[in-house]
C-alpha cells in the first residue's frame, strides 16, 4: 500500500517565526495587499520578501470594492433612519442591486 502523503523533511517545514513590528498603516496596507491576492498575510509577506510572484486577483478586488460601496450605503441608510431622516431608497436601491448583481456576475 502506498502512502497518500509524503512526509516533509525538517528543512522543508516552516518552523521559524520572525516577529516584526509594524505601524497601523503598514499593517493595513499589507493586509489589503494580501486580501486582494486571495492570500493569507504570512503567504503574501513570504512571497514579497522572497521576490516570488503574487498576482492581484482583479476580480476579487472589484468584488471587495463593490462590497465596500454597498456597506457604505447601508451605513448611511442606517444613520439617516436613526436621525429620523427619510433615506432616498429609490436612488440607492437600484445602485445596491446593480452592485450585488455585478458581484454575482464576477463570481461566475
Amino acid at each position: 500500500m502506498t502512502k497518500l502523503f509524503k512526509k516533509k523533511s525538517p528543512s522543508e517545514l516552516r518552523s521559524i517565526r520572525r516577529p516584526i513590528l509594524l505601524t497601523i498603516e503598514e499593517d493595513e496596507k499589507i493586509r489589503h495587499s494580501a486580501k486582494i491576492r486571495n492570500m493569507c498575510v504570512a503567504e503574501f509577506m513570504r512571497r514579497a520578501a522572497l521576490g516570488r510572484k503574487a498576482d492581484v486577483s482583479y476580480d476579487n478586488q472589484i468584488v471587495l470594492q463593490l462590497s465596500d460601496v454597498v456597506r457604505s450605503i447601508r451605513a448611511i441608510h442606517k444613520a439617516m433612519v436613526d436621525l429620523k431622516i427619510e433615506p432616498p431608497e429609490g436612488i440607492w436601491g437600484p445602485v445596491m442591486d446593480e452592485a450585488l448583481n455585478a458581484m454575482l456576475r464576477i463570481g461566475k
